[in-house]
């Protein structure tokens, strides 16, 4: 397998990652995105190395950025899962404060019992 198919191995293998990714987000399997986040990780290195063995083998190609459309649709979607989390991020923290205002509610007005 030459690097341009490499490349384009792991650039596909990031994509179905990071659609993963989203669904995670979506329902809330913070674990599997864990997972999904560390094998992304995973794939930084080998993707590096490829690509700069690609542009010492194809300079020409290399300058003409062969890879940005499926680079700029990977960039798409990691924003999408990155504003999605952050609102799952919100989402998650209004409820902890709704809870904690309901627990200190539930304290104050057992207080009352508790002493008598």
């Amino acid at each position: 397998m030459n690097a341009r198919q490499r490349i384009a191995g792991i650039l596909k293998e990031w994509l179905v990652l990071t659609q993963r990714e989203s669904h995670a987000i979506q329902v809330g399997h913070w674990s599997e995105l864990a997972e999904i986040q560390k094998k992304k990780a995973g794939l930084q290195p080998p993707l590096t190395d490829v690509l700069e063995q690609w542009k010492v083998e194809n300079p020409l190609e290399a300058s003409s950025c062969s890879f940005s459309g499926e680079i700029d649709r990977l960039l798409a979607l990691e924003s999408n899962s990155s504003e999605l989390l952050a609102v799952r991020k919100r989402d998650i923290r209004e409820k902890i404060l709704l809870l904690e205002q309901a627990l200190f509610n539930l304290r104050h007005h057992l207080e009352p019992l508790q002493t008598a």
